[in-house]
């Protein structure tokens, strides 16, 4: 090639680098082609540009042809509808041959998702064809000119400004790269370690059942009662420390990385919206009390295997091998480990691929696939709580929900524990216990004919009831009608003799005597 085709092919490429902020995405030094992409302005097309001998219009037709090729797989690999593709060919001489069918006019690909607008640039018209390019482009006029007396150094100094302007822009991405700090990873680290803390300074430890409940662990009969933020507090709460020290060194090796590739906001949004997909799949499969950050950390995985789908060349080997193999380990542990929130986790791990898919990585041109991603992560879950406030609506079985407004009951909170009582009544569930414990409730507020009516539920329901007998006998007595209060407490203490049943039946007894 003479000096003059060096300079255009270093020239042209300078130009769309440095003016028009394009960013190189392929080059091949050896075989002097180069591929440029503007991801700041999307209407502006990808541009090829190659420095070639063109002998014959045949040597043409096939590079045309690779070329349709290449760009159907960029597209789809930048997730565009449409790709404008400008080839540039700079040549000595113009092709022996008609070569009018490929530049007098755009081709498009058989799908019409590929343009392509061929140029060629030939050493007897390159003034002229730089002219029409400047025109086709919108590019400033004279921008483009054939100098006279090129040497040697000025072709090595336009191939400098080149090279050098990619060196320092990849070296300031390094930088900046490094300045970086997972500030959104480090954050959510200290959230979850202030709660536990507070948490456990404030009465309770934090694997104590009511200690989790209150401080807004998942609980389904709540969320049933209408405490809809439980689909997101769970994820900042844990279970004792070895769990959360386990979810935060997790969270340290995988965040970061997550972090980096995604940004910070979309990092963010990732981590809070899985971690709520993986509560409403725990709140359709599992009634239990549940909690911690797992349900956002599977989240994060799911976000990074969609990493390897969307670019595989890319993280396919380098991150899909880990990251499957993490997965892979966990799932298996909690296939085989007791008190394990499964569907919690598996529901943040098809969650965080959705929602990644739908976000996808920051410089990605839009693409109709991102909506799927995005429908089908909100049709999920508007199904899995549909699903499981319909399971509200039906018997359950009720100890876990009666332990739990138990706990709430001897802590002195009676609107929560009625509130999950209720809950158990609305679907069917409630039992002899649900109704004492709505006794006691109502004796302690002193409403007594309420709670002889609960008492006399829970006897119905089970007649071997010693604690609703007592609170029956209560009522009685309350009423004034003492002789039934006797005959209740004479059960209760028959059924258990508690020194509580015992010392009530005696200062009934004796009531009665004194009269």
């Amino acid at each position: 090639m003479s000096l003059q085709e060096q300079y255009i092919f270093w020239r042209l490429t300078s130009y769309f680098l440095i003016e028009e902020g394009y960013r190189l995405i392929h080059l091949h030094e050896k075989k002097q082609e180069l591929w440029l992409d503007n991801p700041a302005q999307k209407k502006r097309p990808v541009i090829r540009i190659q420095m070639k001998e063109l002998s014959w219009s045949s040597v043409v037709e096939r590079d045309i042809e690779q070329v349709m090729r290449v760009c159907e797989d960029l597209r789809k690999q930048m997730g565009r509808l449409k790709l404008p593709l400008v080839n540039m060919y700079i040549t000595p001489f113009k092709p022996v041959g008609d070569t009018s069918e490929w530049f007098d006019k755009p081709l498009h690909s058989e799908n019409e998702k590929i343009s392509l607008n061929n140029i060629l640039i030939d050493a007897e018209n390159a003034e002229e064809q730089l002219k029409q390019l400047e025109t086709e482009l919108g590019i400033p006029a004279e921008t483009f000119q054939v100098l006279t007396g090129i040497d040697e150094s000025t072709v090595t100094s336009e191939r400098s400004v080149v090279i050098n302007y990619i060196t320092a822009k990849v070296s300031d991405e390094q930088v900046q790269a490094r300045k970086e700090k997972p500030y959104v990873t480090y954050v959510l680290l200290a959230i979850q370690i202030a709660v536990f803390l507070i948490m456990t300074f404030t009465g309770g430890t934090s694997n104590n059942t009511f200690n989790l409940v209150r401080w807004g662990a998942k609980f389904n009969p709540l969320i049933f009662a209408g405490e809809w933020w439980r689909f997101i507090t769970p994820m900042f709460i844990h279970i004792g420390l070895l769990h959360l020290l386990m979810n935060s060194v997790v969270l340290y090796i995988i965040g970061p990385m997550a972090e980096k590739l995604y940004g910070k906001w979309r990092y963010a949004l990732i981590y809070v919206l899985s971690g709520i997909t993986g509560v409403v799949a725990s709140f359709a499969f599992n009634i239990n009390v549940a909690a911690g950050a797992s349900t956002a950390i599977f989240g994060i995985f799911g976000a990074l295997l969609y990493l390897v789908v969307l670019k595989p060349h890319i993280y396919a080997r380098s991150l899909g091998i880990s990251i499957a193999g993490l997965v892979v380990v966990n799932l298996v542990v909690d296939l085989f480990s007791q008190g394990i929130d499964l569907a919690g986790h598996i529901g943040g791990l098809v969650g965080g691929f959705l929602i990644a898919g739908a976000l996808s990585m920051p410089h990605q041109y839009f693409h109709w696939r991102r909506i799927l991603y995005g429908a089908s992560a909100v049709v999920l879950t508007v199904f899995f709580l549909w699903f499981g406030f319909d399971k509200g609506k039906h018997p359950y079985d009720p100890q876990n929900a009666n332990a739990v407004a138990g706990a709430f009951i001897q802590n002195e909170d009676y609107k929560t524990a009625q509130k999950i009582l209720h809950q158990l009544q609305v679907s069917g569930s409630a039992d002899a216990l649900t109704f004492t414990n709505l006794a006691v409730i109502a004796t302690i507020q002193g409403n007594e004919i309420k709670a002889a009516d609960f008492a006399r539920e829970a006897i119905a329901q089970e007649s071997f009831n010693p604690h609703a007998h007592f609170l029956l006998a209560r009522s009685y007595e309350v009423q004034g009608d003492l002789e039934q209060a006797l005959k209740e407490a004479t059960i209760a203490v028959e059924q258990q003799d508690t020194e509580t049943y015992v010392q009530y039946k005696q200062y009934l007894e004796g009531k009665i005597q004194t009269r």
